[in-house]
């Protein structure tokens, strides 16, 4: 499973080696570059901005924290259209150039939609799918992703920084939002271990399970901690994230479920 960051990063970068591949014995090979390495940096830049001001709610409480993008906290189809608006202005006047940014655009597109499908495959094989983790009592249980309301994984470890710094934020999440499952995973842990860390740090959250062996993480295509998963009701995931949530990141994700919930 790539989450849309994975595949959008994927997308860019195929698209740069093809641009440079076929620039490559031409004498405006610096200037198709560079023209899209600024139209990447102002599609970033962009796509942030307006995350930040479609958020700022939650971000003027931290205003520090609109600069750190590891929340992943970006608008992504604002960000397509500045880039490649951004292309289109300065290849307008060069057909060769334009010629090049779109040969090079389709053969992306032939070569990304394939794991698109795939990941959209992937994603659909887990619905309804339970996952085998250990309870807080040593005992095995099946989580049932399909329970009629959204589900929220998150898999986590004591020794992960990432992990820890974003718990007081699930934590609140999972207060305010009773109609939603928050489901935590610890991961290749002792009990105790996760305990303590919980419990030294003042960390009080429901659904704490055990994964030994990782397994669960592996089948669900979590391959990073943290990973935090996104289930709607009827089990299917629609979004994922891996790395560390921020406030209005963790917003951002679910925010499709409480526009669900209002429209019932």
């Amino acid at each position: 499973m790539m989450t849309s960051t994975a595949l959008t990063l994927a997308s860019i970068l195929l698209f740069w080696f093809f641009v440079s591949f076929f620039t490559r014995s031409t004498n405006y090979q610096k200037f198709a570059t560079d023209t899209l390495f600024w139209s990447v940096v102002a599609g970033f830049l962009v796509a942030r901005i307006m995350f930040v001001i479609a958020l700022w709610e939650v971000y003027q409480q931290d205003w520090v924290s609109a600069f750190d993008i590891r929340d992943g906290g970006f608008n992504q189809q604002i960000g397509w259209f500045t880039g490649i608006m951004l292309l289109f202005i300065r290849s307008r006047a060069q057909r060769k150039l334009a010629t090049t940014y779109l040969k090079s655009a389709v053969i992306t597109g032939v070569v990304v939609f394939p794991l698109f499908v795939v990941n959209v495959w992937m994603n659909n094989q887990t619905a309804g799918k339970g996952i085998d983790v250990t309870n807080f009592e040593g005992e095995p249980e099946t989580l049932n992703l399909e329970i009629g309301k959204p589900v929220i994984i998150n898999f986590w470890a004591s020794w992960c920084p990432p992990c820890r710094r974003e718990m007081p934020i699930l934590q609140d999440a999972q207060q305010q939002h009773r109609d939603m499952k928050f489901i935590f995973v610890n991961q290749s842990e002792a009990p105790a271990v996760a305990r303590a860390f919980l419990s030294k740090q003042n960390i009080e959250i429901k659904n704490v399970y055990y994964d030994f062996s990782g397994r669960s993480a592996k089948e669900l295509g979590a391959y990073g901690l943290p990973t935090t998963l996104f289930y709607n009701s009827e089990g299917k995931l629609i979004n994922s994230h891996m790395g560390e949530l921020s406030e209005a990141s963790l917003q951002h994700y679910l925010q499709p479920f409480l526009e669900d919930n209002n429209e019932t």
